[in-house]
Protein backbone atom coordinates (compact mmCIF):
# COMPACT_ATOMS: atom_id res chain seq x y z
CA UNK A 1 0.00 0.00 0.00
CA UNK A 2 1.46 3.52 -1.15
CA UNK A 3 2.09 6.27 1.64
CA UNK A 4 -1.33 7.86 -0.03
CA UNK A 5 -3.47 5.05 0.84
CA UNK A 6 -1.65 4.41 4.44
CA UNK A 7 -2.69 7.81 5.38
CA UNK A 8 -6.34 7.47 4.30
CA UNK A 9 -6.74 4.39 6.64
CA UNK A 10 -4.87 6.35 9.67
CA UNK A 11 -7.93 9.64 8.84
CA UNK A 12 -10.44 6.79 8.78
CA UNK A 13 -9.63 4.89 11.97
CA UNK A 14 -9.01 8.56 13.86
CA UNK A 15 -12.20 9.30 12.81
CA UNK A 16 -14.20 5.85 13.84
CA UNK A 17 -11.74 6.50 17.67
CA UNK A 18 -13.21 9.56 17.94
CA UNK A 19 -16.77 9.13 17.12
CA UNK A 20 -18.33 8.43 20.65
CA UNK A 21 -21.28 6.23 19.06
CA UNK A 22 -18.50 3.90 17.66
CA UNK A 23 -18.05 0.59 19.27
CA UNK A 24 -14.76 -0.28 19.18
CA UNK A 25 -13.74 -4.96 18.64
CA UNK A 26 -10.11 -5.33 17.93
CA UNK A 27 -9.37 -8.71 16.10
CA UNK A 28 -6.05 -10.64 15.08
CA UNK A 29 -4.96 -11.99 11.57
CA UNK A 30 -7.69 -14.39 11.81
CA UNK A 31 -10.90 -12.40 12.96
CA UNK A 32 -10.62 -13.64 16.48
CA UNK A 33 -11.01 -10.98 19.12
CA UNK A 34 -8.43 -9.55 21.04
CA UNK A 35 -8.03 -7.97 24.12
CA UNK A 36 -7.90 -3.87 23.67
CA UNK A 37 -4.40 -1.91 22.90
CA UNK A 38 -3.63 0.39 25.20
CA UNK A 39 -2.72 2.58 22.49
CA UNK A 40 -6.14 2.87 21.43
CA UNK A 41 -6.90 4.73 24.90
CA UNK A 42 -10.14 4.12 25.17
CA UNK A 43 -12.65 3.77 27.81
CA UNK A 44 -14.66 0.37 28.75
CA UNK A 45 -18.02 1.53 27.69
CA UNK A 46 -16.76 1.98 24.20
CA UNK A 47 -15.54 -1.84 24.20
CA UNK A 48 -17.07 -5.13 24.57
CA UNK A 49 -15.86 -7.44 27.32
CA UNK A 50 -14.00 -10.14 25.88
CA UNK A 51 -14.85 -12.96 28.16
CA UNK A 52 -13.10 -16.23 28.75
CA UNK A 53 -13.63 -17.90 25.64
CA UNK A 54 -11.84 -17.76 22.01
CA UNK A 55 -14.23 -16.34 19.64
CA UNK A 56 -14.46 -13.65 16.99
CA UNK A 57 -16.33 -10.59 16.13
CA UNK A 58 -19.35 -12.93 14.30
CA UNK A 59 -20.79 -14.14 18.00
CA UNK A 60 -21.74 -10.57 18.21
CA UNK A 61 -24.08 -10.39 15.35
CA UNK A 62 -27.46 -12.09 14.13
CA UNK A 63 -26.86 -15.24 11.90
CA UNK A 64 -28.36 -13.51 8.71
CA UNK A 65 -25.82 -10.85 8.53
CA UNK A 66 -22.88 -13.52 8.71
CA UNK A 67 -22.28 -13.80 5.06
CA UNK A 68 -22.13 -10.40 5.06
CA UNK A 69 -19.51 -9.59 7.46
CA UNK A 70 -16.98 -12.54 5.98
CA UNK A 71 -17.16 -10.89 2.63
CA UNK A 72 -16.28 -7.69 4.05
CA UNK A 73 -13.34 -9.17 6.05
CA UNK A 74 -11.96 -10.78 2.89
CA UNK A 75 -12.51 -7.36 1.30
CA UNK A 76 -10.53 -5.60 3.91
CA UNK A 77 -7.56 -7.89 3.27
CA UNK A 78 -6.93 -6.83 -0.33
CA UNK A 79 -8.16 -3.07 0.41
CA UNK A 80 -7.32 -2.59 4.14
CA UNK A 81 -10.57 -0.99 4.42
CA UNK A 82 -14.02 -2.35 3.99
CA UNK A 83 -17.89 -2.01 5.29
CA UNK A 84 -21.25 -3.47 5.83
CA UNK A 85 -24.53 -2.93 7.84
CA UNK A 86 -25.18 -5.66 10.70
CA UNK A 87 -27.56 -5.98 13.24
CA UNK A 88 -26.15 -7.14 16.93
CA UNK A 89 -27.96 -10.33 18.25
CA UNK A 90 -29.02 -8.04 21.56
CA UNK A 91 -30.73 -5.47 19.32
CA UNK A 92 -31.83 -7.35 16.06
CA UNK A 93 -34.06 -4.35 14.51
CA UNK A 94 -31.50 -1.64 14.63
CA UNK A 95 -28.93 -1.24 11.85
CA UNK A 96 -25.57 -0.48 12.74
CA UNK A 97 -22.67 0.29 10.11
CA UNK A 98 -19.31 -2.76 10.29
CA UNK A 99 -16.21 -1.10 9.23
CA UNK A 100 -12.97 -3.01 9.10
CA UNK A 101 -9.94 -1.38 9.40
CA UNK A 102 -6.13 -2.38 9.23
CA UNK A 103 -4.96 -1.26 12.42
CA UNK A 104 -2.00 -3.06 13.17
CA UNK A 105 0.37 -0.63 12.03
CA UNK A 106 -0.24 1.46 14.61
CA UNK A 107 -1.92 -0.78 17.16
CA UNK A 108 -1.01 -4.02 16.33
CA UNK A 109 -4.64 -5.38 15.63
CA UNK A 110 -7.38 -4.86 12.96
CA UNK A 111 -10.21 -2.60 14.27
CA UNK A 112 -13.62 -3.48 13.82
CA UNK A 113 -16.52 -0.96 14.49
CA UNK A 114 -19.99 -0.98 15.02
CA UNK A 115 -21.50 2.41 14.64
CA UNK A 116 -25.28 4.34 13.91
CA UNK A 117 -24.99 5.20 9.92
CA UNK A 118 -28.03 8.17 10.88
CA UNK A 119 -24.93 9.96 12.56
CA UNK A 120 -22.70 9.66 9.84
CA UNK A 121 -22.89 13.54 8.95
CA UNK A 122 -23.47 14.56 12.26
CA UNK A 123 -21.24 15.88 15.00
CA UNK A 124 -21.46 14.01 18.16
CA UNK A 125 -20.80 16.27 21.53
CA UNK A 126 -23.21 14.07 23.68
CA UNK A 127 -22.31 12.62 26.84
CA UNK A 128 -22.52 9.15 26.24
CA UNK A 129 -21.96 6.01 23.70
CA UNK A 130 -24.98 5.53 21.49
CA UNK A 131 -24.01 1.35 21.32
CA UNK A 132 -23.62 0.00 24.63
CA UNK A 133 -20.72 -2.42 24.55
CA UNK A 134 -22.19 -4.34 28.08
CA UNK A 135 -25.21 -4.80 25.70
CA UNK A 136 -23.12 -6.38 22.57
CA UNK A 137 -21.61 -9.24 24.78
CA UNK A 138 -23.11 -12.29 23.32
CA UNK A 139 -25.69 -13.89 25.31
CA UNK A 140 -23.48 -17.63 25.81
CA UNK A 141 -21.32 -19.98 24.32
CA UNK A 142 -22.01 -21.92 21.46
CA UNK A 143 -20.36 -25.28 22.87
CA UNK A 144 -19.89 -26.71 25.88
CA UNK A 145 -18.33 -30.35 27.64
CA UNK A 146 -20.60 -32.56 29.78
CA UNK A 147 -18.89 -35.62 31.45
CA UNK A 148 -20.98 -38.54 32.29
CA UNK A 149 -20.71 -41.85 33.58
CA UNK A 150 -21.86 -44.70 32.08
CA UNK A 151 -25.33 -44.86 33.88
CA UNK A 152 -25.71 -40.93 32.53
CA UNK A 153 -24.78 -39.60 35.93
CA UNK A 154 -23.15 -36.48 35.43
CA UNK A 155 -19.71 -36.05 36.88
CA UNK A 156 -18.16 -33.08 35.55
CA UNK A 157 -19.00 -29.91 33.44
CA UNK A 158 -17.00 -27.35 32.35
CA UNK A 159 -17.11 -23.54 32.60
CA UNK A 160 -18.51 -23.09 28.69
CA UNK A 161 -22.09 -25.53 30.08
CA UNK A 162 -22.41 -23.44 33.14
CA UNK A 163 -22.24 -20.29 30.81
CA UNK A 164 -24.65 -21.88 28.72
CA UNK A 165 -27.00 -23.44 30.04
CA UNK A 166 -26.79 -21.70 33.78
CA UNK A 167 -26.47 -24.15 36.25
CA UNK A 168 -23.58 -24.26 38.16
CA UNK A 169 -21.19 -27.66 38.55
CA UNK A 170 -22.61 -28.35 42.17
CA UNK A 171 -26.24 -28.14 40.73
CA UNK A 172 -25.16 -30.56 37.81
CA UNK A 173 -23.08 -33.00 39.04
CA UNK A 174 -24.65 -35.99 41.13
CA UNK A 175 -27.78 -35.98 39.01
CA UNK A 176 -28.54 -37.80 35.77
CA UNK A 177 -28.91 -36.31 32.69
CA UNK A 178 -32.27 -37.38 31.78
CA UNK A 179 -33.18 -34.91 34.45
CA UNK A 180 -32.65 -32.12 32.05
CA UNK A 181 -33.94 -33.30 29.08
CA UNK A 182 -37.36 -32.34 28.11
CA UNK A 183 -40.44 -34.73 28.94
CA UNK A 184 -41.31 -35.11 25.13
CA UNK A 185 -37.13 -35.71 24.25
CA UNK A 186 -36.84 -37.95 27.13
CA UNK A 187 -38.13 -41.34 24.65
CA UNK A 188 -35.92 -39.77 22.38
CA UNK A 189 -32.53 -39.42 24.43
CA UNK A 190 -33.04 -42.93 26.43
CA UNK A 191 -33.17 -44.71 22.87
CA UNK A 192 -29.65 -42.54 21.98
CA UNK A 193 -27.72 -43.64 25.06
CA UNK A 194 -29.11 -47.26 24.63
CA UNK A 195 -27.65 -46.95 21.26
CA UNK A 196 -24.47 -45.88 22.36
CA UNK A 197 -23.78 -48.56 25.09
CA UNK A 198 -24.48 -50.99 22.43
CA UNK A 199 -22.05 -49.85 19.87
CA UNK A 200 -19.49 -48.62 22.31
CA UNK A 201 -18.85 -45.70 19.78
CA UNK A 202 -20.36 -41.93 19.22
CA UNK A 203 -23.96 -41.10 18.40
CA UNK A 204 -25.73 -37.81 18.38
CA UNK A 205 -28.99 -36.61 19.30
CA UNK A 206 -31.20 -33.59 19.43
CA UNK A 207 -33.34 -32.27 22.12
CA UNK A 208 -34.36 -29.82 24.97
CA UNK A 209 -32.26 -29.11 27.66
CA UNK A 210 -33.49 -27.07 30.31
CA UNK A 211 -32.14 -24.11 31.64
CA UNK A 212 -31.43 -22.79 34.96
CA UNK A 213 -33.74 -19.98 34.12
CA UNK A 214 -36.48 -22.63 33.55
CA UNK A 215 -36.20 -21.77 29.66
CA UNK A 216 -34.98 -24.55 26.98
CA UNK A 217 -32.12 -24.41 24.74
CA UNK A 218 -32.09 -26.72 21.53
CA UNK A 219 -28.99 -28.46 21.74
CA UNK A 220 -27.04 -31.34 19.65
CA UNK A 221 -25.34 -33.44 21.84
CA UNK A 222 -22.50 -35.70 20.98
CA UNK A 223 -21.86 -38.95 23.20
CA UNK A 224 -18.73 -39.56 22.73
CA UNK A 225 -17.92 -43.31 24.09
CA UNK A 226 -14.89 -43.88 25.89
CA UNK A 227 -13.97 -47.58 27.09
CA UNK A 228 -12.50 -48.68 30.26
CA UNK A 229 -8.55 -48.33 30.59
CA UNK A 230 -5.93 -48.48 33.39
CA UNK A 231 -8.75 -49.40 36.10
CA UNK A 232 -10.84 -46.44 34.95
CA UNK A 233 -14.17 -47.35 34.43
CA UNK A 234 -15.60 -46.52 31.08
CA UNK A 235 -17.11 -43.18 30.84
CA UNK A 236 -19.10 -40.90 28.07
CA UNK A 237 -17.79 -37.36 26.92
CA UNK A 238 -21.10 -35.15 26.09
CA UNK A 239 -19.63 -32.31 23.11
CA UNK A 240 -23.47 -29.74 23.73
CA UNK A 241 -23.69 -27.74 20.52
CA UNK A 242 -26.36 -24.73 20.85
CA UNK A 243 -28.47 -25.34 17.80
CA UNK A 244 -31.17 -23.04 18.94
CA UNK A 245 -30.91 -20.49 16.23
CA UNK A 246 -31.16 -23.11 13.43
CA UNK A 247 -34.24 -25.12 15.30
CA UNK A 248 -35.91 -21.72 15.92
CA UNK A 249 -36.12 -21.46 11.52
CA UNK A 250 -37.18 -25.38 12.06
CA UNK A 251 -40.09 -24.10 14.19
CA UNK A 252 -41.35 -20.90 12.54
CA UNK A 253 -41.82 -23.21 9.48
CA UNK A 254 -43.37 -25.51 11.07
CA UNK A 255 -45.81 -23.04 12.24
CA UNK A 256 -46.12 -21.40 8.59
CA UNK A 257 -46.88 -25.07 7.75
CA UNK A 258 -49.87 -25.35 9.94
CA UNK A 259 -50.88 -22.17 9.50
CA UNK A 260 -51.14 -22.56 5.97
CA UNK A 261 -52.73 -25.92 6.25
CA UNK A 262 -55.23 -24.16 8.14
CA UNK A 263 -56.01 -21.32 5.47
CA UNK A 264 -55.95 -24.39 3.40
CA UNK A 265 -59.05 -25.91 4.85
CA UNK A 266 -60.60 -22.98 5.81
CA UNK A 267 -61.03 -21.18 2.27
CA UNK A 268 -64.28 -21.52 1.02
CA UNK A 269 -61.87 -22.99 -2.09
CA UNK A 270 -61.12 -26.97 -3.46
CA UNK A 271 -57.29 -27.16 -3.15
CA UNK A 272 -55.57 -30.00 -5.43
CA UNK A 273 -51.50 -30.09 -5.39
CA UNK A 274 -50.36 -32.54 -8.14
CA UNK A 275 -46.43 -33.44 -8.72
CA UNK A 276 -44.95 -32.45 -12.29
CA UNK A 277 -45.95 -36.92 -12.83
CA UNK A 278 -49.91 -35.82 -11.68
CA UNK A 279 -49.86 -37.65 -8.79
CA UNK A 280 -51.77 -36.11 -5.94
CA UNK A 281 -49.53 -34.29 -3.13
CA UNK A 282 -52.55 -32.56 -1.42
CA UNK A 283 -56.21 -31.81 -1.49
CA UNK A 284 -58.39 -30.28 1.13
CA UNK A 285 -61.38 -30.67 2.51
CA UNK A 286 -63.70 -28.38 0.56
CA UNK A 287 -62.81 -30.02 -2.86
CA UNK A 288 -64.57 -33.33 -1.86
CA UNK A 289 -67.44 -30.95 -0.73
CA UNK A 290 -67.74 -28.72 -3.83
CA UNK A 291 -67.63 -31.96 -6.26
CA UNK A 292 -69.11 -34.16 -4.35
CA UNK A 293 -66.27 -36.90 -4.53
CA UNK A 294 -65.38 -39.17 -1.91
CA UNK A 295 -61.56 -40.24 -2.08
CA UNK A 296 -60.17 -41.11 -4.76
CA UNK A 297 -56.07 -40.93 -4.88
CA UNK A 298 -55.90 -40.11 -8.82
CA UNK A 299 -56.25 -36.75 -10.52
CA UNK A 300 -58.84 -38.19 -13.17
CA UNK A 301 -60.93 -39.49 -10.07
CA UNK A 302 -60.97 -35.91 -8.25
CA UNK A 303 -61.52 -34.34 -11.69
CA UNK A 304 -64.22 -36.97 -12.95
CA UNK A 305 -67.33 -33.86 -12.16
CA UNK A 306 -66.68 -31.87 -15.00
CA UNK A 307 -68.66 -32.28 -17.39
CA UNK A 308 -67.24 -33.99 -21.06
CA UNK A 309 -67.19 -31.25 -22.74
CA UNK A 310 -65.30 -29.26 -20.69
CA UNK A 311 -62.40 -31.65 -19.35
CA UNK A 312 -60.16 -31.42 -22.80
CA UNK A 313 -59.94 -27.23 -21.93
CA UNK A 314 -59.03 -28.44 -18.72
CA UNK A 315 -56.88 -31.19 -19.48
CA UNK A 316 -55.07 -28.65 -21.53
CA UNK A 317 -54.07 -26.13 -19.21
CA UNK A 318 -53.43 -28.95 -16.64
CA UNK A 319 -50.56 -29.97 -19.36
CA UNK A 320 -49.68 -26.27 -20.02
CA UNK A 321 -48.99 -25.99 -16.05
CA UNK A 322 -46.88 -29.35 -16.03
CA UNK A 323 -44.67 -28.95 -19.25
CA UNK A 324 -45.12 -25.05 -20.13
CA UNK A 325 -44.65 -23.23 -16.78
CA UNK A 326 -47.96 -21.62 -17.95
CA UNK A 327 -50.80 -20.36 -15.86
CA UNK A 328 -54.55 -20.53 -17.17
CA UNK A 329 -57.85 -19.58 -15.66
CA UNK A 330 -60.94 -20.51 -17.17
CA UNK A 331 -64.59 -22.27 -16.32
CA UNK A 332 -66.06 -25.81 -16.03
CA UNK A 333 -69.31 -27.26 -15.57
CA UNK A 334 -69.50 -29.78 -12.66
CA UNK A 335 -71.74 -32.54 -11.72
CA UNK A 336 -72.28 -33.12 -8.22
CA UNK A 337 -73.01 -36.13 -7.26
CA UNK A 338 -76.36 -35.18 -5.59
CA UNK A 339 -77.45 -34.20 -9.59
CA UNK A 340 -76.73 -29.92 -9.75
CA UNK A 341 -74.78 -28.49 -12.00
CA UNK A 342 -72.45 -25.65 -11.02
CA UNK A 343 -70.32 -23.55 -12.49
CA UNK A 344 -66.69 -23.57 -11.36
CA UNK A 345 -63.63 -21.22 -11.54
CA UNK A 346 -60.29 -22.87 -12.28
CA UNK A 347 -57.40 -21.48 -11.51
CA UNK A 348 -54.34 -23.68 -13.17
CA UNK A 349 -51.08 -22.26 -11.62
CA UNK A 350 -47.50 -24.06 -12.48
CA UNK A 351 -45.14 -25.01 -9.31
CA UNK A 352 -41.26 -24.85 -9.77
CA UNK A 353 -38.68 -25.54 -7.76
CA UNK A 354 -39.08 -21.99 -6.20
CA UNK A 355 -41.64 -23.15 -4.52
CA UNK A 356 -40.01 -26.14 -3.46
CA UNK A 357 -42.31 -28.44 -5.08
CA UNK A 358 -42.73 -28.50 -8.63
CA UNK A 359 -45.81 -29.13 -10.14
CA UNK A 360 -49.32 -27.75 -10.43
CA UNK A 361 -52.07 -26.08 -8.17
CA UNK A 362 -55.87 -26.43 -9.06
CA UNK A 363 -58.20 -23.97 -7.04
CA UNK A 364 -61.73 -24.27 -7.63
CA UNK A 365 -64.14 -21.48 -6.38
CA UNK A 366 -68.03 -21.96 -7.07
CA UNK A 367 -69.15 -19.67 -9.26
CA UNK A 368 -72.87 -20.55 -10.10
CA UNK A 369 -74.64 -17.52 -8.41
CA UNK A 370 -72.14 -14.96 -9.58
CA UNK A 371 -71.92 -16.75 -13.27
CA UNK A 372 -76.13 -16.67 -13.84
CA UNK A 373 -75.83 -13.14 -12.65
CA UNK A 374 -73.51 -12.42 -15.42
CA UNK A 375 -75.42 -13.53 -17.62
CA UNK A 376 -78.81 -12.40 -17.28
CA UNK A 377 -76.40 -8.69 -16.90
CA UNK A 378 -75.37 -9.78 -20.14
CA UNK A 379 -78.68 -10.69 -21.53
CA UNK A 380 -80.39 -7.65 -20.20
CA UNK A 381 -77.00 -5.83 -21.98
CA UNK A 382 -77.76 -7.56 -25.54
CA UNK A 383 -81.23 -8.81 -25.57
CA UNK A 384 -84.45 -6.53 -26.44
CA UNK A 385 -86.64 -6.97 -23.48
CA UNK A 386 -90.05 -7.63 -25.67
CA UNK A 387 -88.55 -9.57 -28.62
CA UNK A 388 -85.66 -11.54 -27.59
CA UNK A 389 -84.28 -10.45 -30.58
CA UNK A 390 -80.72 -8.53 -30.29
CA UNK A 391 -81.21 -4.61 -28.71
CA UNK A 392 -79.71 -1.78 -31.08
CA UNK A 393 -76.26 -2.06 -29.62
CA UNK A 394 -75.88 -5.58 -29.83
CA UNK A 395 -76.66 -6.13 -33.61
CA UNK A 396 -74.49 -3.39 -34.58
CA UNK A 397 -71.70 -5.22 -32.67
CA UNK A 398 -72.08 -8.44 -34.11
CA UNK A 399 -72.00 -6.53 -37.47
CA UNK A 400 -68.81 -5.06 -36.82
CA UNK A 401 -68.08 -8.24 -35.44
CA UNK A 402 -68.76 -10.32 -38.35
CA UNK A 403 -66.95 -7.72 -40.85
CA UNK A 404 -63.82 -7.50 -39.35
CA UNK A 405 -63.29 -11.49 -39.05
CA UNK A 406 -65.53 -12.49 -42.95
CA UNK A 407 -63.91 -10.45 -45.60
CA UNK A 408 -63.98 -13.19 -48.39
CA UNK A 409 -67.58 -13.76 -48.39
CA UNK A 410 -70.65 -11.95 -49.15
CA UNK A 411 -72.50 -10.36 -45.71
CA UNK A 412 -75.92 -9.32 -46.27
CA UNK A 413 -77.49 -6.58 -44.01
CA UNK A 414 -82.10 -7.10 -44.45
CA UNK A 415 -83.56 -3.85 -43.19
CA UNK A 416 -87.21 -4.68 -42.15
CA UNK A 417 -90.07 -1.81 -41.13
CA UNK A 418 -93.16 -2.78 -40.27
CA UNK A 419 -95.75 -1.02 -42.82
CA UNK A 420 -98.81 -0.96 -40.61
CA UNK A 421 -97.46 -1.20 -36.71
CA UNK A 422 -99.12 2.63 -35.74
CA UNK A 423 -102.51 1.92 -36.62
CA UNK A 424 -102.31 -1.56 -35.22
CA UNK A 425 -101.01 -0.08 -32.19
CA UNK A 426 -103.28 3.13 -32.43
CA UNK A 427 -106.40 1.16 -33.36
CA UNK A 428 -105.81 -2.12 -30.64
CA UNK A 429 -103.83 -0.62 -28.37
CA UNK A 430 -100.24 -0.93 -27.27
CA UNK A 431 -100.52 -4.92 -25.96
CA UNK A 432 -101.66 -5.72 -29.47
CA UNK A 433 -98.70 -3.68 -30.93
CA UNK A 434 -96.18 -5.65 -28.52
CA UNK A 435 -97.73 -8.67 -29.89
CA UNK A 436 -97.46 -8.11 -33.20
CA UNK A 437 -93.47 -6.86 -32.59
CA UNK A 438 -93.54 -10.59 -30.60
CA UNK A 439 -94.50 -12.26 -33.84
CA UNK A 440 -92.47 -10.44 -36.17
CA UNK A 441 -89.04 -11.28 -34.15
CA UNK A 442 -89.93 -15.07 -34.47
CA UNK A 443 -90.86 -15.11 -37.84
CA UNK A 444 -87.65 -13.53 -38.74
CA UNK A 445 -85.88 -15.64 -35.93
CA UNK A 446 -87.41 -18.91 -38.28
CA UNK A 447 -86.25 -18.11 -41.16
CA UNK A 448 -82.55 -17.75 -40.39
CA UNK A 449 -79.20 -19.84 -39.75
CA UNK A 450 -77.21 -20.75 -36.50
CA UNK A 451 -75.07 -18.00 -37.24
CA UNK A 452 -76.94 -15.08 -38.36
CA UNK A 453 -78.76 -12.77 -36.18
CA UNK A 454 -82.00 -10.35 -35.72
CA UNK A 455 -82.14 -7.16 -34.09
CA UNK A 456 -84.77 -4.71 -32.97
CA UNK A 457 -83.29 -1.45 -34.26
CA UNK A 458 -86.18 0.62 -33.82
CA UNK A 459 -90.00 0.59 -32.37
CA UNK A 460 -90.99 -0.97 -35.22
CA UNK A 461 -87.48 -1.87 -37.49
CA UNK A 462 -86.03 -4.88 -37.74
CA UNK A 463 -82.03 -5.60 -38.92
CA UNK A 464 -81.14 -9.02 -39.99
CA UNK A 465 -77.10 -9.69 -40.25
CA UNK A 466 -76.32 -12.86 -42.62
CA UNK A 467 -72.97 -13.98 -43.03
CA UNK A 468 -70.83 -16.55 -45.09
CA UNK A 469 -73.60 -16.10 -48.22
CA UNK A 470 -71.38 -17.49 -52.04
CA UNK A 471 -73.17 -13.98 -53.67
CA UNK A 472 -75.68 -11.21 -53.74
CA UNK A 473 -78.20 -13.08 -55.15
CA UNK A 474 -78.07 -15.44 -51.78
CA UNK A 475 -79.21 -12.31 -49.88
CA UNK A 476 -82.08 -11.25 -52.13
CA UNK A 477 -83.02 -14.78 -51.40
CA UNK A 478 -82.84 -14.59 -48.03
CA UNK A 479 -84.91 -11.28 -48.34
CA UNK A 480 -87.61 -13.26 -49.90
CA UNK A 481 -88.03 -15.73 -47.70
CA UNK A 482 -88.77 -12.65 -45.19
CA UNK A 483 -90.89 -11.57 -47.31
CA UNK A 484 -92.49 -14.78 -47.58
CA UNK A 485 -92.48 -15.25 -43.31
CA UNK A 486 -94.26 -12.19 -43.33
CA UNK A 487 -97.05 -12.08 -45.28
CA UNK A 488 -99.09 -14.42 -43.24
CA UNK A 489 -101.97 -12.99 -41.33
CA UNK A 490 -100.63 -12.49 -37.33
CA UNK A 491 -103.97 -13.72 -35.01
CA UNK A 492 -104.08 -10.84 -31.98
CA UNK A 493 -106.59 -12.88 -29.68
CA UNK A 494 -108.99 -9.89 -30.56
CA UNK A 495 -108.30 -9.13 -33.93
CA UNK A 496 -106.15 -10.75 -36.95
CA UNK A 497 -104.12 -8.36 -38.95
CA UNK A 498 -101.53 -8.60 -42.02
CA UNK A 499 -98.23 -7.80 -41.66
CA UNK A 500 -97.12 -6.08 -44.68
CA UNK A 501 -93.63 -4.43 -44.25
CA UNK A 502 -90.69 -3.00 -46.28
CA UNK A 503 -87.32 -4.82 -46.99
CA UNK A 504 -84.02 -3.47 -48.02
CA UNK A 505 -80.65 -5.07 -48.68
CA UNK A 506 -77.40 -4.70 -48.76
CA UNK A 507 -74.62 -6.50 -49.58
CA UNK A 508 -71.13 -5.88 -47.98
CA UNK A 509 -67.92 -4.93 -50.08
CA UNK A 510 -63.59 -4.39 -49.50
CA UNK A 511 -63.79 -1.10 -47.48
CA UNK A 512 -67.36 -0.76 -46.30
CA UNK A 513 -68.17 -0.49 -42.61
CA UNK A 514 -71.25 -1.34 -40.71
CA UNK A 515 -72.91 2.05 -40.43
CA UNK A 516 -72.37 2.47 -44.05
CA UNK A 517 -73.87 -1.16 -44.93
CA UNK A 518 -77.04 0.07 -42.35
CA UNK A 519 -77.68 3.10 -43.74
CA UNK A 520 -77.67 1.46 -47.49
CA UNK A 521 -80.07 -1.17 -46.52
CA UNK A 522 -81.98 1.42 -45.02
CA UNK A 523 -82.09 3.71 -48.22
CA UNK A 524 -83.42 0.77 -49.94
CA UNK A 525 -85.99 -0.13 -47.69
CA UNK A 526 -87.15 3.14 -48.46
CA UNK A 527 -86.88 2.33 -52.20
CA UNK A 528 -89.15 -1.09 -51.39
CA UNK A 529 -91.48 1.36 -49.22
CA UNK A 530 -92.02 3.64 -51.88
CA UNK A 531 -92.65 1.41 -54.13
CA UNK A 532 -95.43 -0.47 -52.06
CA UNK A 533 -95.41 -3.57 -53.31
CA UNK A 534 -93.24 -5.01 -50.38
CA UNK A 535 -90.89 -6.81 -53.07
CA UNK A 536 -87.35 -6.38 -51.23
CA UNK A 537 -84.68 -3.88 -53.03
CA UNK A 538 -80.93 -4.66 -53.43
CA UNK A 539 -78.89 -1.48 -52.97
CA UNK A 540 -76.91 -1.00 -55.71
CA UNK A 541 -74.48 1.96 -56.14
CA UNK A 542 -75.58 4.72 -58.85
CA UNK A 543 -75.95 8.79 -59.08
CA UNK A 544 -76.88 10.11 -55.50
CA UNK A 545 -76.51 7.08 -54.05
CA UNK A 546 -80.35 6.02 -54.53
CA UNK A 547 -81.11 2.41 -54.57
CA UNK A 548 -83.08 0.44 -57.15
CA UNK A 549 -85.12 -2.26 -57.26
CA UNK A 550 -82.69 -5.25 -58.06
Amino acid sequence: MNAQGAAHLEDVLDALLRRPDALIVPCDDDGFRVPVPESLCLPASRTVPLGADRVTGLDLMVPEDILATVAAWESAQVTGLAQATVHLRTDPKRALTLSIVDGRPRHGAWITAFSDPSLDDVVLTGPGPVVSGSRAVPLRPRTATIHKSILAMITAVDDRATRMLGWTPAQMVGLRSSEFIHPDDRERSVANWLELLAKQDTVRVRLRHRCADGSWLWVEVENVYQAAEDGAEAAVVAQVSDISDEMAVHEELDRRERLLHRLAESIPIGIVQLAPDRSVVYVNSRLARLLGVVGGAAVEDLLAPVVPADRPRLDAALAAALENDTDTDLEVQVRHALGATRICAVNVISLSDDEGAPGALLCLSDITDSARMREELTFRATVDALTGAHNRASILATLEAVLAVDASSVTAVVFVDLDQFKSVNDTYGHAAGDALLVQTANRLAGVLRRDDAVGRIGGDEFLLVSRGLESVDAALGLADRVREALQQPVDLGMVTVGLPASIGVACSAPGLDGATLIKQADLAMYESKQRGDGRPVLFEWCPGDRARSA
